[in-house]
């Protein structure tokens, strides 16, 4: 008797609910692996397992098990840090997917730069500080090779996590942001801050052939700019831009060997150029263009028909997506501490473009701001059909989330 389908997703946060469904819908059996022993997802997915995403030993465990019950065709990494858990488990199973050199190249963004700079492809100019570099010798060098504000970032993180701005030269503050990051790794980088808007784009690889999916929009945060407060659906860019980033993206995706699969590229205009800042084997994690397709994840949809051997699965991905713009936002928090409560003010209610909120945090919960920039306190998905009426409503929304907290 044939092994069911299944599908392996690492990583089980609430942005994802409609990749999970998507799977579901197909009939392939959905496993969720997350650290958090009760994360969003678990409930609506077939089997769950408590293991860290960057614990590859359990993963291989895991492995063992899921080749006894299961014809395992696919495995889906949320976010960078879990790529290596990722390529154990699809060399494993002899899945279509990326290899151990596009893992390594991901996790150390010092090597992505590289190899943009050595192909002609625009990234910001960069230098890495190595665990045992003299830090009292760089800060001079700094001022010869760099324009100030310059950015300081581990490099390897995700979600903005360790990465500040340094406005001007000052040795004591550079020493403290260094430090700072190398909480997330050891080694880090130095790279200049280029002016522009954020942009990504998302696409997909079906039998090595790259398929354009989705175009966004970041909105900053105005009181800390490296991170992202809202993301648009579709760009505002122009098509030109738009297909400019999808042919920037594939081309740097085949020179890492990612040649299989879904592939999302971070991208800056300045001054009409368009600068690389990295590349992520994974969809966008925010997915609000299901929105926008009546809560179908249709890129996901089409690449696991792909590896199940379903019909047609590109034709999955000319769906017409609903006229409009879709948005998710965020409501964050300036304070640390053990949460009291979090108070939603009843307007929100009322607000007709918003579609859905949930919360990230509850009470009892800790909040570190000195750590992290994350404190993020919900997530709000809006759509509307002109974007300066859901960027007004989703601002005013996200200013209806207040935290209490312990005294």
């Amino acid at each position: 008797m044939p092994k069911e389908k299944a599908f392996l997703y690492i990583g089980g946060s609430y942005p994802q609910i409609n990749s999970i469904k998507t799977i579901k819908s197909l009939g392939v059996k959905t496993i969720l692996t997350d650290r958090s022993l009760d994360p969003p997802l678990k409930s609506i997915s077939d089997y769950f397992f408590n293991i860290d995403a960057t614990d590859v030993n359990s993963f291989l465990k895991l492995a063992d098990g899921i080749a006894e019950k299961f014809d395992l065709i696919g495995v889906y990494p949320i976010e960078d840090y879990a790529v290596l858990s990722a390529t154990v488990i699809a060399k494993k199973f002899n899945i279509p997917y990326f290899n151990n050199f596009t893992a390594e190249v991901i996790l150390d963004k010092f090597q992505f730069f590289n190899i943009c700079l050595n192909n002609d492809i625009l990234t910001p100019k960069s230098i890495v500080i190595r665990s045992d570099s003299d830090l009292s010798t760089l800060n001079s060098a700094l001022l010869d090779e760099f324009n100030f504000p310059i950015i300081i970032k581990p490099i390897s993180s995700w979600g903005s996590q360790g990465v500040n701005i340094l406005n001007s030269p000052s040795e004591q503050k550079f020493h403290k942001l260094v430090e700072r990051a190398r909480r997330f790794s050891q080694d880090i980088i130095v790279q200049e801050l280029i002016e522009g808007t954020l942009h990504n784009v998302d696409g997909v690889f079906l039998n090595r052939k790259y398929y354009p999916c989705n175009s966004y929009d970041r909105l900053p945060k105005s009181d800390f700019t490296n991170v992202t407060k809202t993301i648009f659906e579709p760009s505002n860019l122009s098509d030109d831009s738009i297909q400019t980033m999808h042919n920037l993206l594939s081309d740097v995706a085949n020179l890492i060997n990612l040649k299989e699969g879904p592939v999302t590229g971070d991208f800056i205009f300045s001054n009409g150029s368009l600068y690389l800042l990295e590349i992520s084997p994974h969809f966008h994690s925010i997915h609000q263009s299901s929105i926008r397709t009546n809560g179908i994840h249709y890129p996901m949809k089409a690449w696991v028909s792909y590896l199940a051997g379903m019909m047609d699965p590109e034709k999955m991905l000319d769906c017409q997506s609903i006229s409009g713009v879709s948005a998710m936002s965020s409501s964050w928090s300036d304070k640390a501490g053990e949460i009291l409560d979090i108070v939603i003010n009843e307007k929100l209610n009322t607000i007709d473009i918003i579609k859905d909120v949930h919360l990230r945090y509850k009470k009892g919960d800790e909040l570190n701001s000195e750590i992290s920039p994350w404190n993020c306190i919900a997530l709000i998905w809006g759509f509307a059909n002109q974007r300066s009426h859901l960027l007004n409503d989703i601002d005013l929304a996200s200013d209806m989330i207040k935290v209490e907290f312990v005294k």
